[in-house]
């Protein structure tokens, strides 16, 4: 499994990453979601992006971020999701 990454990696190169990983970093996440890791740090902290604590760390579930990515390729805002 790679490891996860604390650079921000292409959209579609986050999302091929992603694959037959349960959870993803907040980088991974903002990379593909197209927001700056900050902003996902705030969401996850207020409740509003689904994650589990990993040690000192929050993990997004992959699942929440194929099905934004897909909300988001379908409204013309981002990339595909397949």
């Amino acid at each position: 499994m790679p490891e996860p990454v604390t650079w921000a990696p292409s959209a579609g190169e986050a999302l091929k990453r992603l694959k037959g990983r349960l959870f993803a970093t907040t980088t991974e996440t903002a990379a593909i979601l197209h927001h700056d890791p900050r902003t996902i740090r705030k969401a996850v902290d207020a409740g509003e992006i689904p994650s589990v604590r990993v040690g000192a760390t929050r993990r997004i579930p992959v699942s929440w971020i194929t099905e934004q990515a897909r909300l988001d390729a379908a409204a013309g805002g981002g990339p595909e999701a397949a």
